[in-house]
């Protein structure tokens, strides 16, 4: 493995160099809804093993993408970026490398630290401490929460874990209030519209307004707690308070392993999985069940609720519902039934059953790979002459 530097052909790779950082840009987020691992920018781009290439490179932060898609089994799980200023001026990345960090950063998509802040480590340490994403580091350290460090492997990049975490069974306190930076431009904590554009809303010829208006992730990030004091970690000052907000976690259902269809339970709005809910934003999985499955499988299955740091479901079925209970990703689950009617807390590696081989559980945790299962990289057109993968 390693770097080219073809004599021709240099536009062509700028091209594809560029056209694969637009597919990295798709899956990074600084919502802590979409994303399911938070990592430190500066360490990722310089992990040269991982490709034995230059010292930086920006596109190794497509390797991660890669890595936490195939252990997630999960082809829509983003990454939440953060990088200190420094990196911005970073000779050891391209001149264009630069340019496209300071626009993720304009637009939200990565959060730059202000000089004299946190440092890089210590914000993506308390941003897992306050929304329980794993970190993707090598240099945990202790870290009580969920932390990967990326491996080289056969298939490439993957994820070992390094400590299973308990971590938040929900985001904290601090995302139960809506927050404003006094910089009218923050990217992070500016007004509605301010921060990147949602993947799944108007495409870019619609409506300002309305483009606007569904701008808005789920979820802020978290602030920085300076003494206590909710801080934007861009700016330095403290946040005012705009007054509460449904705190929101995002779910996922999996078939057979694999990452089938997320959403999000927020306080104010529970949802309904089941073979075809009326209930508005249920979730219908028809369409992944047998015949059996249809039969067995209610129309409003059960409802998913988030009460303040408390996750759980309330089985609505007439054959009844599943809690598969674990204490970490390994290891076989303790069943726990519920019937119509009763409820249950869902742990953070909790998982619950309606049907064999359909779980729902939390978006950002995962037993790992699933043999055969494949996902969508965003590396897949990576020119050779910039980083060669195995």
């Amino acid at each position: 493995m390693g770097y080219d530097q073809p004599p021709t052909g240099g536009a062509d790779v700028r091209f594809g160099v560029s056209h694969v950082l637009d597919a990295i840009e798709g899956r990074i987020s600084t919502d802590p809804t979409t994303a399911g691992a938070v990592v430190d920018l500066a360490e990722v781009v310089r992990m040269a093993d991982l490709d034995g290439g230059r010292p930086a490179h920006l596109l190794r932060l497509g390797l991660l993408v890669d890595a936490l898609g195939r252990h997630l089994c999960d082809g829509a799980a983003h990454i939440y970026p953060v990088a200190e200023r420094s990196l911005l001026s970073d000779t050891d990345l391209t001149a264009n490398e630069r340019m496209v960090v300071r626009r993720w950063s304009d637009d939200g998509m990565v959060e730059v630290l202000r000089h004299g802040g946190p440092s890089a480590p210590q914000r993506i340490r308390e941003v897992s401490a306050l929304t329980g994403l794993p970190l993707l580091t090598r240099h945990a350290g202790g870290h009580p929460g969920v932390s990967y460090a990326p491996v080289q492997s056969a298939a490439g990049p993957a994820l070992s874990l390094t400590a299973p975490g308990p971590g938040p069974a929900a985001p904290a306190s601090v995302f139960g209030r809506r927050w404003r930076c006094p910089e009218a431009d923050c990217a992070s904590f500016g007004p509605p519209g301010s921060r990147e554009r949602d993947p799944f809303g108007p495409g870019p010829d619609d409506d300002r307004q309305d483009r606007d208006e569904r701008r808005e992730p789920a979820s802020q990030p978290p602030p920085q707690l300076s003494d206590g004091t909710p801080t934007c970690p861009r700016h330095g000052a403290p946040l005012r308070d705009l007054g509460p907000v449904p705190r929101a976690v995002a779910l996922v259902v999996r078939v057979n392993g694999v990452a089938w269809h997320r959403f999000v339970v927020s306080e104010a709005a529970p949802v309904t999985v089941g073979r075809s809910p009326d209930e508005p934003g249920g979730v219908g999985i028809g369409f992944a069940l047998d015949e059996r499955g249809l039969r067995w499988v209610s129309r409003s299955h059960a409802r998913f609720e988030l009460q303040g740091h408390r996750l759980q479901v309330v089985d609505n079925s007439t054959n009844g519902t599943t809690v598969l209970r674990r204490t970490g990703p390994g290891g076989p689950p303790r069943r726990e039934s519920l019937n119509r009617g009763d409820s249950g807390g869902i742990g953070q590696w909790d998982t619950v059953e309606l049907y064999e081989g359909i779980e729902v559980g939390r978006a950002d945790r995962g037993a790992g790979p699933v043999k055969g299962a494949t996902t969508a990289s965003v590396m897949a057109e990576a020119p050779t002459q910039s980083i060669r993968l195995p």
